[in-house]
């Protein structure tokens, strides 16, 4: 008999953050255990993220706060909140997500890395991704009257690999032509207790490495609340 398939929730359709629906999917799914991903984090989130077996994807780009995430903390604060996450559910199950990095503002979001990575003994993972340059981004960019990348949808690839040396211990998502690892990946499974199976290949783009494991937990299709302007949803 081959063993059962783990399940593992994931958050990637809105912010675990601000949308608790997520647990109720969880536990429909009978999920094995969930990543969650949020740009919000409050006292409210991490103790209902210990519930579950879990990790936290904690999106801090350092724009929160202006035109480009306008509804988001700004980072300093959110920074704060990192740290009591940390604190709360070990550093082995919190990752620092830079998501997306702006090519031409990438010294911000190195000096997140900076603060809450290489300036702090109780290191987490870090996952970097950079800016998908839509056509509705660059016309929200504008609109905002701030500057739009020049490049259409992906960064051309010297440009990518310049600025992720500045992040040499972070994993990479979804960058074609870059050594990638999945949001849900074999490390995430052992993290969470689960021994990988051998037959888990994803199902996603190529560029994307997760696991076919993985399974939405929210539903929705549009922008929420935080108002990105780099948000794919028009």
């Amino acid at each position: 008999m081959s063993a059962k398939q783990p399940v593992i929730g994931i958050t990637e359709r809105g912010d675990a953050g601000l949308d608790f629906s997520w647990e109720k999917e969880y536990e429909r799914l009978g999920c094995d255990g969930v990543i969650l991903i949020t740009k919000h984090l409050s006292p409210q989130f991490i103790e209902r993220a210990k519930r579950y077996n879990s990790i936290v994807h904690a999106t801090i780009t350092g724009h929160g706060g202006t035109g480009i995430e306008p509804n988001v903390k700004p980072w300093h604060q959110s920074s704060d909140l990192f740290g009591q996450l940390v604190n709360r559910i070990g550093a082995q199950r919190v990752v620092l997500r830079i998501d997306p990095i702006i090519p031409g503002r990438w010294e911000t979001a190195y000096q997140v890395y900076q603060t809450r990575y290489i300036n702090t003994e109780n290191k987490t993972r870090v996952r970097i991704s950079f800016l998908d340059n839509y056509p509705h981004t660059k016309a929200r960019f504008r609109a905002a009257g701030i500057q739009a990348e020049p490049y259409n949808f992906h960064a051309p690839l010297t440009q990518r690999m310049t600025i992720a040396a500045h992040f040499p211990d972070a994993e990479i998502c979804g960058e074609p032509s870059m050594p990638c690892m999945g949001c849900v990946s074999e490390r995430d499974l052992r993290t969470l207790g689960i021994e990988p199976l051998k037959s888990l290949g994803g199902l996603q783009r190529p560029e994307c490495k997760c696991l076919a494991v993985k399974r939405e937990l929210l539903k929705n299709r549009g922008q929420c609340a935080s108002g990105c302007l780099y948000c794919y949803w028009k």
